[in-house]
């Protein structure tokens, strides 16, 4: 029988996480095995348990809120994409004690757009959110090669100085970046709109863009059960095409699992199929 792989995820709260489901459905349809837990811990024990968990065998771990920063500061080495995010997702073991953190965000979102035909090359975007959630898809969503991208945060000054960060760090297609307090202050269509604030989960209504294009596109990172009162916002502005952020989670858990286990990518349709309750 094959050794099996230890891998968990940290997180704080962490018993609501999906993950443990998403990665033995993975185990499952490639025959791995895998022993997949979550760790609940603090910001004052997370750099110790981090450390515990990989010298008793882990190989891997994937890192939620709210320490993805933290772990961006704990690993020895960072990807290119994890060093413009600031924020580390995904965690592999390297040898004499190394660790490289990664961040599998952006490219889960971008395969999920993908995936629901929801175009970024060459179209107007609205990026609602400033915080570690928008830095860690912003340059996979520029990679994307979009017409321009509307970065709107309520505080202007952190959405400016998020663009500087990256700019400075070398991402050249922050000159498609316009900055907005509002996105009532956007003077075209807008074909693309995404929410990667916290407003859904807090009940908050967003000011959407005052024109939306016939063929616009709506997603939300937070994920429910029913409609995100942000896809309600859309729908209710005539947005036909709508998605809440289940299918990132499971995007960026497939980027991770192929890092930890090599091989094909696991396939995320079946995946999705048995996570989605009827809405």
């Amino acid at each position: 029988m094959r050794p099996v792989t230890k891998l968990g995820v940290f997180g704080n709260p962490i018993e609501h996480s999906l993950s443990p489901r998403i990665h033995a459905l993975f185990a499952q349809a490639r025959q791995d095995h895998v022993e997949y837990q979550r760790y609940l811990t603090t910001p004052a024990r997370f750099s110790k348990s981090v450390a515990d968990f990989f010298v008793n065998g882990g190989q891997g771990a994937n890192v939620t809120l709210p320490f993805k920063q933290q772990a961006a500061e704990r690993v020895t080495q960072l990807t290119d994409r994890a060093r413009l995010a600031g924020a580390v997702n995904t965690l592999i073991a390297g040898k004499s004690g190394q660790l490289l953190g990664d961040n599998t965000d952006g490219e889960g979102l971008v395969f999920d757009l993908k995936n629901k035909r929801f175009k970024v090359s060459g179209r107007s975007l609205a990026l609602f959110g400033a915080g570690g959630s928008a830095r860690g898809i912003l340059p996979l969503l520029l990679a994307q090669q979009p017409k321009c991208l509307y970065l709107i945060n309520r505080t202007a000054e952190k959405a400016l100085a998020l663009k500087s960060e990256l700019t400075e760090l070398g991402l050249a297609e922050t000159n498609r970046v316009q900055v907005l307090s509002s996105a009532s202050e956007i003077e075209e269509p807008v074909e693309l709109v995404i929410n990667a604030t916290s407003s859904s989960l807090m009940g908050q209504a967003l000011t959407l863009p005052g024109r939306l294009a016939d063929d616009a596109c709506g997603y939300d990172l937070m994920y429910a059960n029913k409609p995100t009162l942000f896809m309600n916002q859309l729908s209710q502005a005539g947005c036909k095409k709508v998605s809440d952020g289940l299918g990132m989670l499971v995007e960026q858990a497939a980027s991770s699992y192929q890092l930890w286990m090599g091989g094909e990518r696991p396939d995320t349709t079946s995946v999705m199929s048995k996570l989605r309750k009827p809405i």
